[in-house]
């Protein structure tokens, strides 16, 4: 399996060059060219081993956090390929772009008298004020080039759990993010998206997802241009009013079929008041929704879990040390077949 093939390497490499005389060879190098067939069968069992360990911290954490039930269901509704994943910036973190938070944060380096103000906004999750308050100081076209040299590297070794999306979907992906990680990540397998919308595009979205589903979904824009982008308070404003085009396009998408929120932190969210909305206003049943949550020490989850809920978004939550590995493991049990009895 590619995606562990660099860490079975490394791992092999840990063992310190193989030498003689004044000559070195890397461990890995020297196993895959003497001898092909056993460096491919002690990788196939390594794998083995490595999920297999996914599989019982995932099972561990899904007992604990009273989940497992509800992850069957999630891994249930995937076999039917009846979801599409969300894809926030959590997902994009571990290839080296940085949170909305932290990027925001950034831009205040040649506006340091914006600092205080910015990381106070950031501090609270108002993001789109913060935004706000950048782009009036700074300018639109100012903006625009901090977004594109910060978020549109397509030169980047992709690293992270994203790389498995591609084994477990294949109806396209929804996502905030102005990077084009998830392109890379598709592409890699042969799985190029045949669509992408975003902008003004959004309002084919519907349409074209039903006669060709693998599309990419870009809600709020995209790093190498301006139109369509959606960051500040105004943009945001302009395009989560009431009957606008954004609520009408989630609601086609969820009209059969689930979201899996991977990345996203869902706090003081447009995402989860819309898909409130709409829940709120349905006069049948919508499909339910999942989330993969890091459960904080300071979370209140009753009161999550019922904020939640009233979007219809169930939570899967996991312990917060090390979110890539627990993602890692979830996304590797759904693969592998779940925890069905």
């Amino acid at each position: 399996m590619h995606y562990f093939k660099e860490r079975f390497i490394e791992e092999l490499n840990e063992e310190g060059p193989v030498s003689v005389r004044v000559f070195e060879w890397p461990p890995a190098e020297v196993l895959q060219t003497m001898s092909p067939n056993d460096f491919d069968a002690h990788f196939a069992e390594w794998v083995a081993g490595q999920k297999q360990s996914a599989r019982d911290r995932a099972q561990e954490n899904l007992d604990v956090m009273g989940c497992l039930d509800r992850f069957n269901s999630l891994h249930g509704q995937i076999e039917r390929q009846s979801v599409i994943p969300f894809v926030g910036a959590g997902m994009s973190r571990p290839t080296g772009f940085p949170l909305w938070g932290d990027f925001l944060s950034g831009l205040t380096s040649d506006f340091p008298d914006l600092h205080d103000q910015i990381e106070s906004l950031v501090n609270n999750s108002e993001y789109e004020y913060a935004a706000q308050c950048l782009i009036d100081r700074m300018g639109e076209i100012v903006f625009s080039e901090e977004i594109q040299n910060s978020l549109g590297s397509r030169n980047r070794v992709i690293n992270g759990p994203v790389q498995l999306l591609p084994s477990l979907f294949r109806r396209g992906c929804i996502s905030t993010n102005f990077d084009y990680v998830l392109d890379e990540v598709y592409e890699a397998v042969n799985l190029k998206f045949s669509g992408e919308f975003s902008g003004d595009r959004l309002k084919d979205t519907p349409r074209r997802m039903a006669e060709d589903p693998h599309c990419i979904i870009r809600l709020h824009g995209e790093a190498e241009s301006g139109h369509g982008r959606v960051l500040t308070r105004v943009e945001f404003e302009a395009c989560y009013a009431s009957a606008n085009v954004y609520k009408e396009i989630f609601r086609a998408i969820i009209s059969n079929c689930s979201l899996l929120f991977l990345g996203c932190s869902l706090s003081a969210d447009r995402t989860l008041t819309t898909l409130k909305e709409i829940k709120q206003s349905a006069s049948v049943e919508t499909p339910r929704h999942y989330a993969f949550l890091p459960l904080y020490e300071d979370t209140d989850r009753e009161t999550r879990r019922i904020e939640l809920g009233e979007a219809d978004i169930h939570p899967i939550w996991y312990s917060p040390e090390n979110h890539d590995q627990a993602i890692e493991d979830f996304l590797l049990s759904l693969m592998e077949g779940g925890f069905h009895d």
